[in-house]
C-alpha cells in the first residue's frame, strides 16, 4: 500500500535534483565568466595601473574567485556525494555568490543587483518559504555588507539606494503573485488529468459492461455474436479449426420455481464459474440467454473440444450445493464444427439441434456431430 507514495517521493526526489543540477550549472558558468571578467580588467590593470596589480590580483581576482569556486564545490559535494539536494543551501550560496561579486566589484555601478539571482533560483522550487528566505537573506547580506565595506555604497545616492531595496521588494512580491499562478495553474492541471482519468475510467468500465454479463461476469449475448462473426472469418480465410458448444442448465425453470430466483442466480455464477475454469485462454465463453451459454474453440479439433466438454460436464456434475440441500445440478451440451461455407446461422443451429438431442436423450451428456451421424446411420 505504500508502493506509490514511495514512488511519487522518488520521483519529487529526482525532479529537484534535476533543477538543482541545472542550477549548479548556472553557478558555474556565474563563476567562469567573473573569472573572465577579471582576467581582462588585470590585463588592463597591467597597462594602465600597474603599480595596483598586486592588490587587484589577490583581492578582486584570487579570493573571490577562490571563494565562489569553494562555495559552488561545496554543493557539488553534497549533491553527488550524500545524493541529497537542500533548496536552502542552494539559496544561500546564490546570495553568497552575488554577495562576493559585490566586494570584487565595488566601484561598479549597479552591481548591486546581481543580488536579485538568489531570488529567481528560488523561485524554480515554486515554494513561498524558499522565496521568502532568499528575500531575507538578500535584504541581511546587504545591509552587513554596507556596514562591513562603505565604499560599496559611495557612490549611490540615498535615492539609489532606497530604489535597490524598493525594487528587490517588488521582484519578491511579483515573484510570490508567480508562485501563485503557477500553483493555481498546476492545481487546474491536476484536475483537468483527474477529469480525464476518470473519464476513460468511466468509458473502460462503461465498454466492459456492454460487453460482459453482469451476473456471471461472461461475455454476453452481442459480444459473442461478434467474435463469432470474427472467427468464421478467420476460419473461411486460414482454414482454422473452429468448434462450438451449446451449453444449457438442466431442469433450471424447477430450480427457480423450488428454490428462488436468488437460488437461481448462484447456480448460473457458480456454473460459469466451472465452465470458465475448464478452458484455456484461447477459448471464447459467453452467456448466451437465460440460463444458457456458448462456448467457441477455434484451433481446436473435434475430439479436443469434446475432452474440455466432458470434463467441464463432470465438474459440475459432481458438485453438491448447500443452497439446493446439497443436490446436485447438471448440464446438456450440443457441440459442433464448422466446415468452410457453412454460415454462422447453420454453424450454431447445428449445436443448437446437437443440444436439444443430448435433452431428448435423457440429459447431462454431450452430443456432438458424429454421434448425430452415427444416429442417423443406425434409424436408417
Amino acid at each position: 500500500m505504500d508502493a506509490n507514495p514511495l514512488i511519487k517521493e522518488q520521483e519529487m526526489f529526482e525532479d529537484v535534483r534535476k533543477w538543482h543540477r541545472k542550477i549548479l550549472n548556472g553557478y558555474w558558468i556565474v563563476v567562469l565568466i567573473s573569472l573572465v571578467a577579471e582576467i581582462v580588467a588585470l590585463i588592463i590593470k597591467m597597462k594602465l595601473e600597474p603599480e595596483d596589480v598586486q592588490y587587484f590580483l589577490i583581492h578582486k581576482l584570487v579570493i573571490p574567485t577562490c571563494v565562489q569556486v569553494t562555495l559552488v564545490t561545496a554543493n557539488e559535494l553534497m549533491e553527488r556525494y550524500y545524493k541529497k539536494s537542500y533548496p536552502l543551501l542552494i539559496i544561500l550560496t546564490g546570495t553568497l555568490i552575488g554577495a562576493v561579486l559585490i566586494y570584487g566589484n565595488m566601484r561598479v555601478i549597479g552591481i548591486q543587483y546581481v543580488m536579485m539571482i538568489p531570488m529567481l533560483v528560488a523561485a524554480f522550487h515554486f515554494t513561498k518559504k524558499y522565496l521568502t528566505f532568499a528575500f531575507l537573506m538578500v535584504i541581511a547580506e546587504l545591509a552587513i555588507m554596507y556596514l562591513l565595506f562603505p565604499l560599496i555604497w559611495n557612490h549611490m545616492t540615498i535615492f539609489e539606494r532606497f530604489a535597490l531595496f524598493y525594487i528587490l521588494s517588488g521582484e519578491y512580491l511579483i515573484l510570490i503573485q508567480l508562485l501563485h499562478r503557477g500553483n493555481d495553474l498546476l492545481e487546474r492541471l491536476i484536475r483537468t488529468s483527474r477529469s480525464e482519468r476518470d473519464l476513460l475510467i468511466n468509458n473502460t468500465i462503461m465498454e466492459r459492461l456492454s460487453k460482459t454479463d453482469a451476473l456471471t461476469n461472461l461475455y454476453n449475448h452481442r459480444t459473442f455474436q461478434e467474435y463469432l462473426d470474427h472467427v468464421i472469418e478467420l476460419c473461411e480465410t486460414n482454414k482454422m479449426p473452429l468448434q462450438i458448444a451449446i451449453i444449457d442448465i438442466d431442469n433450471f425453470k424447477s430450480i427457480n420455481d423450488t428454490y428462488g430466483h436468488a437460488v437461481g442466480d448462484i447456480i448460473l455464477k457458480r456454473v460459469a464459474g466451472i465452465l470458465q475454469q475448464s478452458l484455456t485462454s484461447n477459448e471464447i465463453i459467453a452467456r448466451y440467454g437465460g440460463e444458457e451459454f456458448a462456448i467457441l474453440f477455434p484451433e481446436k479439433t473435434l475430439d479436443q473440444a469434446f475432452d474440455i466438454c466432458e470434463r467441464a460436464r463432470e465438474s459440475i456434475c459432481l458438485l453438491n450445493h448447500m443452497e439446493m440441500e446439497d443436490r446436485r445440478v447438471t448440464v446438456s451440451i450440443g457441440l459442433s464444427g464448422y466446415e468452410c461455407g457453412m454460415g454462422k446461422s447453420r454453424f450454431f443451429n447445428e449445436a443448437d439441434s446437437l443440444l436439444y438431442q443430448a435433452k431428448k436423450e435423457g440429459k447431462n451428456k454431450t452430443v456432438y456431430q458424429q454421434d448425430k451421424e452415427l444416429s442417423g446411420l443406425l434409424d436408417i
